[in-house]
């Protein structure tokens, strides 16, 4: 008999958006187990972390590569408006083309556990909401560092990350005080294991030449 996965497909974003669980998910074993394996992996990443201290050079590489992707974004806000006509006209008369991937990017919402978002600022008990392009990369992830220090998300494919084709999202649960930092690591090559804190980790991605993205800073206060 084949296992039930419509937990992994349907109720982590269900739960990602604040949605009740219809009656399946409290009566079926396979789902259950799952729920239960996805609470004990939130928890878990809650509690992981470690102080190291950044090195300098990586720190110099992160900035650099946060000022290129300002920089390439500033360039294309100039070049869509002129772009747009071109690109309908290559819709309507070329529609047999491939589609290309999006280029990687993240983003990041917060759901409050009120009823009001509150943007970039937020609560304790709320949840980070993450949303990634991979841009058609063969590896990626998604990293959250509180405090540029302690790695309290780390996930590629599986809970609480969740892969569908160039799509990748994850939930984090905000429990304690602070800056957290979300991160999209993409790259063709296998990415290196986080060990050293924001600015380590994001300087040694870039040099095994994966490219790394920034999300939009969260402060829970």
């Amino acid at each position: 008999m084949t296992a039930c996965d419509r937990f992994e497909r349907e109720a982590i974003l269900r739960l990602e958006q604040g949605r009740a669980l219809d009656e399946h998910f409290a009566t079926c074993p396979d789902c259950r187990q799952a729920a239960d394996a996805y609470q004990r992996l939130q928890a878990g990443l809650a509690s992981t972390g470690a102080a190291y201290q950044p090195r300098p050079d990586w720190q110099a590489r992160t900035w650099a590569a946060i000022a290129r992707r300002r920089k390439r974004r500033r360039w294309l806000r100039t070049l869509v408006p002129a772009a747009v006509g071109a690109c309908v006209v290559a819709l309507v008369l070329i529609p047999q083309l491939p589609r290309t991937p999006q280029e990687p990017g993240i983003e990041v919402k917060v759901l409050p556990a009120g009823s009001a978002w509150r943007g970039a600022e937020a609560g304790l008990g709320d949840r980070l909401l993450l949303r990634a392009q991979t841009g058609g990369a063969r590896h990626a992830e998604l990293r959250v560092y509180l405090n540029d220090s302690e790695l309290v998300l780390h996930c590629c494919c599986k809970p609480p990350c969740i892969r569908d084709h160039e799509t990748l999202r994850a939930a984090l649960d905000l429990s304690s005080r602070g800056t957290y930092q979300s991160l999209l690591l993409v790259s063709d090559d296998p990415l290196p294991t986080p060990v050293a804190g924001l600015d380590g980790d994001a300087g040694q991605a870039l040099a095994a030449g994966a490219r790394v993205e920034f999300g939009e800073t969260v402060r829970v206060r």
